[in-house]
């Protein structure tokens, strides 16, 4: 119960340490808006083209904005944690007498819950956009449940790489990593229409499985041949990064 209770206020402080600067949360919210904007508005023809999955070219292509938000959103916190590092503020904290990971579950929480504000934001404009999500009321709750413990799971590798490096030009460009993965998928294109190693690379790359189980959510609906490789794909990838995390806190706290 200590231990909850610790992580608890630990968990509090830093939300309101993030929502005690406004800049911070429109930085995190308004980059979904312009996604939409920007490249869901072009690219709407592309629904015309025969045997594309989707008549709607926003529903198919939310999912995409989704989870490269919460890939956005992981290397945030980590810059979070290392700004407490290079304070003293987290050295304190391991003075106090709390259960030292305590602290680290605090802020994966703080992950879980930005992703998810993220994530409310997306389906919100989703909605606004005329987006009709095929799973229902259920299926949003899964989408927004799915992508925030997708930003816990990335955002363990920023805190890898901020406890390792202790630098804050490597954590704050954690984000970049990401990026191959985020694109190497079927964001834009469904895997029928893509080719060469592109293809191949998009069969291995483990986010698109969670991305397209988004997808079908939202323009199928409960259609679970596609679903369930994603949940397997998400839970492994959590597990893994929650262990390498939780490895590296430990080595770093000793």
């Amino acid at each position: 119960m200590n231990t909850a209770r610790e992580t608890y206020f630990i968990y509090m402080r830093n939300i309101k340490a993030w929502l005690g600067q406004p800049a911070l949360v429109v930085s995190t919210l308004m980059p979904p808006v312009f996604m939409f904007l920007f490249f869901g508005t072009p690219l709407r023809g592309m629904t015309g083209i025969a045997g594309f999955p989707a008549d709607d070219y926003y529903a198919y292509f939310a999912a995409m904005i989704i989870v490269l938000s919460v890939v956005m959103n992981g290397a945030d916190v980590a810059f979070a944690l290392l700004t407490d590092m290079l304070s003293g503020y987290f050295d304190k904290l391991l003075l106090a007498p709390v259960n030292r990971f305590s602290i680290l579950m605090g802020t994966l929480l703080t992950s879980g819950t930005r992703a998810l504000l993220q994530v409310v934001v997306i389906v919100a404009m989703a909605l606004i956009f005329g987006v009709r999500f095929q799973g229902g009321l259920v299926g949003m709750m899964a989408v927004i449940i799915a992508a925030a413990v997708f930003g816990i799971a990335t955002a363990c590798i920023g805190l890898i790489i901020a406890l390792k490096t202790r630098s804050a030009q490597m954590t704050q460009n954690s984000w970049l990593m990401f990026m191959p993965l985020a694109f190497l998928t079927t964001a834009f294109m469904p895997k029928e229409f893509l080719t060469g190693w592109f293809k191949w690379a998009v069969t291995v790359n483990p986010v698109d499985y969670v991305l397209v189980s988004v997808r079908t959510i939202i323009i199928t609906g409960w259609e679970w041949e596609s679903i369930l490789p994603g949940i397997w794909v998400l839970a492994a990838v959590t597990a893994i990064m929650l262990t390498a995390a939780t490895w590296t806190y430990r080595g770093a706290t000793a």
